[in-house]
Protein backbone atom coordinates (compact mmCIF):
# COMPACT_ATOMS: atom_id res chain seq x y z
CA UNK A 1 0.00 0.00 0.00
CA UNK A 2 1.43 3.65 -1.24
CA UNK A 3 2.56 6.02 1.98
CA UNK A 4 -0.81 8.17 2.87
CA UNK A 5 -1.14 11.50 2.59
CA UNK A 6 -1.58 14.57 5.67
CA UNK A 7 -4.85 14.58 4.48
CA UNK A 8 -5.48 10.70 4.71
CA UNK A 9 -4.43 11.53 8.98
CA UNK A 10 -6.07 13.84 8.86
CA UNK A 11 -9.53 11.68 8.30
CA UNK A 12 -8.43 8.75 10.45
CA UNK A 13 -11.09 9.74 13.10
CA UNK A 14 -12.99 7.53 11.58
CA UNK A 15 -10.53 5.05 10.08
CA UNK A 16 -10.00 1.50 11.16
CA UNK A 17 -6.87 0.42 12.95
CA UNK A 18 -6.12 -1.86 9.42
CA UNK A 19 -6.32 1.08 7.02
CA UNK A 20 -4.03 2.87 9.73
CA UNK A 21 -1.32 0.39 10.69
CA UNK A 22 -0.52 -0.37 6.64
CA UNK A 23 0.93 2.88 5.52
CA UNK A 24 2.48 3.79 8.61
CA UNK A 25 4.43 0.36 8.79
CA UNK A 26 5.47 0.69 5.02
CA UNK A 27 7.10 3.86 6.18
CA UNK A 28 9.30 1.71 8.80
CA UNK A 29 13.16 0.70 8.60
CA UNK A 30 13.26 -2.11 10.99
CA UNK A 31 15.81 -2.19 13.65
CA UNK A 32 18.07 -5.28 14.14
CA UNK A 33 18.69 -6.79 17.43
CA UNK A 34 22.52 -6.71 17.13
CA UNK A 35 25.28 -7.55 19.64
CA UNK A 36 27.46 -5.40 21.07
CA UNK A 37 30.70 -5.87 18.62
CA UNK A 38 28.49 -4.81 15.31
CA UNK A 39 27.89 -1.96 17.38
CA UNK A 40 31.61 -0.74 17.62
CA UNK A 41 31.99 -2.26 14.23
CA UNK A 42 28.80 -0.69 11.68
CA UNK A 43 30.19 2.55 9.50
CA UNK A 44 28.43 4.60 10.10
CA UNK A 45 27.96 8.25 11.17
CA UNK A 46 30.24 8.48 14.65
CA UNK A 47 30.32 12.02 15.25
CA UNK A 48 28.22 13.51 18.58
CA UNK A 49 23.96 12.96 18.40
CA UNK A 50 21.85 15.36 19.08
CA UNK A 51 18.11 13.90 20.78
CA UNK A 52 15.83 16.81 20.77
CA UNK A 53 13.43 16.53 23.27
CA UNK A 54 10.15 18.71 22.77
CA UNK A 55 8.79 19.31 25.98
CA UNK A 56 10.72 21.60 28.94
CA UNK A 57 14.07 20.56 30.96
CA UNK A 58 12.79 18.65 34.12
CA UNK A 59 9.64 17.31 32.12
CA UNK A 60 9.19 13.31 32.12
CA UNK A 61 10.53 12.91 28.30
CA UNK A 62 13.63 14.90 29.13
CA UNK A 63 14.61 12.97 32.75
CA UNK A 64 14.33 10.21 30.46
CA UNK A 65 16.11 11.76 27.48
CA UNK A 66 19.02 12.77 29.67
CA UNK A 67 18.90 9.27 31.89
CA UNK A 68 19.84 7.41 28.46
CA UNK A 69 21.74 9.29 26.44
CA UNK A 70 24.38 9.26 29.50
CA UNK A 71 24.86 5.80 28.95
CA UNK A 72 23.92 5.55 25.10
CA UNK A 73 27.63 7.58 25.26
CA UNK A 74 29.27 4.91 26.50
CA UNK A 75 27.78 1.94 24.54
CA UNK A 76 27.91 3.97 21.39
CA UNK A 77 31.19 5.56 21.92
CA UNK A 78 30.30 8.87 21.01
CA UNK A 79 28.82 12.36 22.65
CA UNK A 80 25.27 12.55 23.64
CA UNK A 81 23.92 16.41 23.49
CA UNK A 82 20.06 16.44 24.85
CA UNK A 83 18.80 19.88 23.59
CA UNK A 84 15.09 21.13 24.42
CA UNK A 85 12.71 22.54 21.89
CA UNK A 86 9.32 23.36 24.23
CA UNK A 87 6.98 24.52 22.28
CA UNK A 88 3.22 23.58 20.58
CA UNK A 89 3.36 20.46 22.57
CA UNK A 90 6.34 19.05 20.82
CA UNK A 91 5.07 20.10 16.90
CA UNK A 92 7.96 22.68 17.03
CA UNK A 93 10.78 20.08 17.75
CA UNK A 94 9.20 17.68 15.31
CA UNK A 95 8.90 20.28 12.78
CA UNK A 96 12.98 21.33 13.00
CA UNK A 97 13.34 17.49 13.22
CA UNK A 98 11.61 16.71 9.56
CA UNK A 99 14.28 19.31 8.55
CA UNK A 100 17.24 18.24 10.33
CA UNK A 101 20.08 16.26 8.44
CA UNK A 102 19.23 12.38 7.59
CA UNK A 103 22.57 11.16 8.41
CA UNK A 104 21.91 10.44 12.63
CA UNK A 105 23.31 13.50 13.84
CA UNK A 106 19.76 14.11 15.08
CA UNK A 107 17.53 12.53 16.96
CA UNK A 108 14.52 12.87 19.01
CA UNK A 109 12.98 11.50 22.16
CA UNK A 110 9.26 11.52 22.04
CA UNK A 111 6.23 10.45 23.58
CA UNK A 112 2.98 9.05 21.57
CA UNK A 113 1.55 12.67 21.12
CA UNK A 114 3.40 14.23 18.24
CA UNK A 115 3.11 11.01 16.32
CA UNK A 116 -0.32 9.60 17.18
CA UNK A 117 -2.76 12.75 19.03
CA UNK A 118 -1.33 15.54 17.14
CA UNK A 119 -2.38 14.02 13.54
CA UNK A 120 -5.98 13.61 14.84
CA UNK A 121 -6.02 17.15 16.42
CA UNK A 122 -4.43 19.39 13.97
CA UNK A 123 -5.44 20.23 10.68
CA UNK A 124 -1.80 21.51 9.48
CA UNK A 125 0.66 20.01 11.83
CA UNK A 126 3.72 20.92 9.41
CA UNK A 127 4.78 16.68 9.37
CA UNK A 128 3.23 13.82 8.34
CA UNK A 129 4.18 10.77 10.83
CA UNK A 130 4.05 8.64 8.08
CA UNK A 131 6.26 10.07 5.55
CA UNK A 132 8.69 12.39 7.43
CA UNK A 133 10.07 10.30 9.88
CA UNK A 134 12.28 7.18 10.26
CA UNK A 135 11.04 5.41 13.49
CA UNK A 136 14.09 3.89 15.50
CA UNK A 137 13.81 2.46 18.76
CA UNK A 138 10.86 2.40 21.80
CA UNK A 139 11.96 2.64 24.92
CA UNK A 140 8.98 2.75 27.83
CA UNK A 141 5.47 2.80 28.18
CA UNK A 142 4.30 5.13 31.07
CA UNK A 143 1.12 5.98 33.18
CA UNK A 144 -1.13 9.03 32.55
CA UNK A 145 -2.58 10.27 35.69
CA UNK A 146 -4.80 12.37 37.57
CA UNK A 147 -3.63 14.61 40.56
CA UNK A 148 -4.97 17.10 42.68
CA UNK A 149 -3.40 19.66 44.76
CA UNK A 150 -2.66 19.32 48.88
CA UNK A 151 -5.37 22.21 48.79
CA UNK A 152 -8.21 20.32 48.15
CA UNK A 153 -8.15 17.60 50.57
CA UNK A 154 -9.54 15.10 48.62
CA UNK A 155 -7.95 11.11 48.40
CA UNK A 156 -10.26 9.69 46.10
CA UNK A 157 -11.99 10.03 42.52
CA UNK A 158 -15.28 10.22 44.88
CA UNK A 159 -14.49 12.45 46.92
CA UNK A 160 -12.95 14.60 43.87
CA UNK A 161 -16.25 14.01 42.30
CA UNK A 162 -17.89 15.73 45.52
CA UNK A 163 -15.97 18.63 45.92
CA UNK A 164 -16.61 19.37 41.77
CA UNK A 165 -20.04 19.29 42.52
CA UNK A 166 -19.73 21.35 45.50
CA UNK A 167 -17.69 23.36 43.65
CA UNK A 168 -18.59 23.96 39.89
CA UNK A 169 -16.92 26.70 38.52
CA UNK A 170 -13.40 25.22 39.67
CA UNK A 171 -13.31 22.30 37.61
CA UNK A 172 -9.98 23.71 36.09
CA UNK A 173 -7.78 21.00 34.95
CA UNK A 174 -4.00 21.53 33.80
CA UNK A 175 -2.71 19.49 30.43
CA UNK A 176 0.84 19.29 29.42
CA UNK A 177 -0.30 20.18 25.96
CA UNK A 178 -3.69 21.77 23.55
CA UNK A 179 -5.23 18.64 22.56
CA UNK A 180 -3.34 15.88 24.11
CA UNK A 181 -4.55 12.72 25.50
CA UNK A 182 -4.96 14.16 29.31
CA UNK A 183 -7.23 17.16 27.77
CA UNK A 184 -9.43 13.99 26.86
CA UNK A 185 -9.16 12.00 29.44
CA UNK A 186 -10.61 15.06 31.66
CA UNK A 187 -13.27 15.49 29.13
CA UNK A 188 -14.25 11.64 30.20
CA UNK A 189 -13.57 11.79 33.68
CA UNK A 190 -15.85 15.22 33.64
CA UNK A 191 -18.55 13.76 31.78
CA UNK A 192 -18.81 10.48 34.08
CA UNK A 193 -18.63 12.92 36.79
CA UNK A 194 -21.68 14.55 35.76
CA UNK A 195 -19.79 18.01 35.87
CA UNK A 196 -18.12 20.16 33.86
CA UNK A 197 -14.40 20.02 33.56
CA UNK A 198 -12.29 22.73 31.49
CA UNK A 199 -8.76 22.39 30.40
CA UNK A 200 -5.99 24.64 31.23
CA UNK A 201 -3.02 24.26 28.85
CA UNK A 202 0.81 24.40 30.30
CA UNK A 203 3.94 24.60 28.11
CA UNK A 204 5.10 21.20 29.39
CA UNK A 205 4.59 19.20 32.49
CA UNK A 206 7.09 20.31 34.47
CA UNK A 207 5.59 24.09 34.86
CA UNK A 208 1.83 21.90 35.23
CA UNK A 209 3.34 19.84 38.10
CA UNK A 210 4.68 23.42 39.58
CA UNK A 211 1.23 24.93 39.68
CA UNK A 212 -0.31 21.61 41.24
CA UNK A 213 1.81 21.17 44.01
CA UNK A 214 1.31 25.59 44.95
CA UNK A 215 -2.11 24.96 44.92
CA UNK A 216 -2.29 27.65 41.89
CA UNK A 217 -4.36 25.02 39.95
CA UNK A 218 -6.81 22.55 41.68
CA UNK A 219 -5.99 19.55 39.48
CA UNK A 220 -3.81 18.00 36.65
CA UNK A 221 -3.79 15.05 34.05
CA UNK A 222 0.02 14.31 33.16
CA UNK A 223 2.17 11.72 33.08
CA UNK A 224 2.48 9.47 36.74
CA UNK A 225 6.57 10.17 35.99
CA UNK A 226 6.27 13.82 37.56
CA UNK A 227 3.71 13.02 39.99
CA UNK A 228 5.07 9.81 41.68
CA UNK A 229 7.74 10.95 44.32
CA UNK A 230 5.52 14.53 45.09
CA UNK A 231 2.79 11.39 45.68
CA UNK A 232 5.10 9.72 48.16
CA UNK A 233 5.59 12.49 50.53
CA UNK A 234 1.72 13.93 50.44
CA UNK A 235 2.66 17.24 48.53
CA UNK A 236 0.21 15.81 46.31
CA UNK A 237 -2.06 13.10 45.82
CA UNK A 238 -2.70 11.11 42.77
CA UNK A 239 -6.29 9.78 42.36
CA UNK A 240 -6.16 7.32 39.23
CA UNK A 241 -4.02 5.79 36.57
CA UNK A 242 -4.37 5.09 33.19
CA UNK A 243 -3.86 1.86 31.95
CA UNK A 244 -5.51 -2.13 32.19
CA UNK A 245 -3.38 -2.69 35.25
CA UNK A 246 -2.21 -0.69 38.58
CA UNK A 247 1.14 0.50 38.42
CA UNK A 248 3.67 -1.75 40.57
CA UNK A 249 5.61 1.24 42.07
CA UNK A 250 2.18 2.65 43.59
CA UNK A 251 -0.49 -0.23 43.66
CA UNK A 252 -2.15 1.43 45.92
CA UNK A 253 -3.48 3.86 43.34
CA UNK A 254 -6.51 2.45 41.39
CA UNK A 255 -6.66 2.71 37.27
CA UNK A 256 -9.47 4.69 35.46
CA UNK A 257 -10.70 1.53 34.13
CA UNK A 258 -11.64 -0.07 37.78
CA UNK A 259 -13.19 3.10 38.55
CA UNK A 260 -15.61 2.74 35.48
CA UNK A 261 -13.76 5.12 33.57
CA UNK A 262 -13.81 3.56 30.32
CA UNK A 263 -11.41 4.80 27.53
CA UNK A 264 -8.35 5.81 29.50
CA UNK A 265 -6.82 2.57 29.54
CA UNK A 266 -4.16 2.93 26.35
CA UNK A 267 -1.00 3.85 28.42
CA UNK A 268 1.24 6.20 25.93
CA UNK A 269 4.92 5.44 24.86
CA UNK A 270 8.24 7.22 24.79
CA UNK A 271 10.42 6.09 21.77
CA UNK A 272 13.25 7.19 19.26
CA UNK A 273 12.34 9.02 15.81
CA UNK A 274 14.45 10.53 13.17
CA UNK A 275 14.60 11.72 10.23
CA UNK A 276 13.09 10.54 6.64
CA UNK A 277 16.23 8.58 5.00
CA UNK A 278 18.24 7.94 8.18
CA UNK A 279 20.67 5.15 6.94
CA UNK A 280 19.91 1.83 7.68
CA UNK A 281 22.98 0.99 9.15
CA UNK A 282 23.35 3.77 11.91
CA UNK A 283 19.44 3.11 12.87
CA UNK A 284 20.19 -0.62 13.17
CA UNK A 285 23.65 0.17 15.70
CA UNK A 286 21.15 2.93 17.89
CA UNK A 287 18.05 0.68 18.27
CA UNK A 288 20.91 -2.55 19.36
CA UNK A 289 22.53 0.14 21.83
CA UNK A 290 18.92 1.43 23.49
CA UNK A 291 17.84 -2.54 23.70
CA UNK A 292 21.56 -2.70 25.30
CA UNK A 293 20.81 0.04 27.60
CA UNK A 294 17.63 -0.70 28.80
CA UNK A 295 18.60 -4.31 29.87
CA UNK A 296 20.75 -2.55 32.61
CA UNK A 297 19.53 -3.23 35.95
CA UNK A 298 19.89 0.17 37.49
CA UNK A 299 18.78 1.86 33.85
CA UNK A 300 15.92 -0.27 34.47
CA UNK A 301 15.10 0.12 38.06
CA UNK A 302 15.90 3.96 37.63
CA UNK A 303 12.84 3.86 35.17
CA UNK A 304 10.32 1.93 36.75
CA UNK A 305 10.99 3.59 39.72
CA UNK A 306 9.56 6.91 38.55
CA UNK A 307 6.84 5.26 36.75
CA UNK A 308 8.05 3.77 33.55
CA UNK A 309 7.75 0.64 32.31
CA UNK A 310 10.84 -0.46 30.26
CA UNK A 311 9.97 -2.01 26.84
CA UNK A 312 12.30 -2.45 23.92
CA UNK A 313 10.62 -1.87 20.22
CA UNK A 314 12.67 -2.60 17.07
CA UNK A 315 11.25 -0.14 14.03
CA UNK A 316 8.69 -2.65 13.22
CA UNK A 317 7.37 -2.37 16.24
CA UNK A 318 7.25 0.93 17.32
CA UNK A 319 4.95 1.11 13.58
CA UNK A 320 2.62 -1.51 15.74
CA UNK A 321 2.80 1.19 18.92
CA UNK A 322 1.59 3.67 16.59
CA UNK A 323 -1.08 2.36 14.94
CA UNK A 324 -2.55 0.72 17.87
CA UNK A 325 -2.45 3.49 19.41
CA UNK A 326 -4.44 5.78 16.71
CA UNK A 327 -6.89 2.95 16.40
CA UNK A 328 -7.53 3.39 19.97
CA UNK A 329 -7.55 7.53 19.86
CA UNK A 330 -9.44 8.01 17.21
CA UNK A 331 -12.97 7.04 17.87
CA UNK A 332 -12.13 8.88 21.69
CA UNK A 333 -11.34 12.04 20.13
CA UNK A 334 -13.99 11.88 17.83
CA UNK A 335 -16.78 11.13 20.61
CA UNK A 336 -14.89 13.94 22.74
CA UNK A 337 -16.37 16.40 19.73
CA UNK A 338 -12.93 18.12 20.09
CA UNK A 339 -12.63 20.97 16.82
CA UNK A 340 -9.58 20.20 15.08
CA UNK A 341 -7.28 23.11 15.50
Amino acid sequence: MKTTRRKNLQSLLGATATAIAAPIAAAIVAAAGAAIPSIAQAQDYKGTIKIVVGFPPGGATDVVARMLGDKLKDVLGQAILVENKPGAGGMIATQQLKAAPADGSTLMLTIDHTHVIVPLTFKNPGYDPATDFTPVAGVASYFNALAVAPTLKVNTMKEYGDWLKANPTQGNYGIPAVGSVPQFAGLIIGKALNTKMVAVPYKGGAPLTNDILAGQIPAGIGSLTEYIEHHRVNKMRVLAVSGQQRSKIAPEIPTFQELGLKGIDKNPWIAFVGPKGTPKDFVERFAAAVDVVLKMPDVNERLSKIGNEPTFANGAQLAEWISSATAHWGPVIKESGFELQ
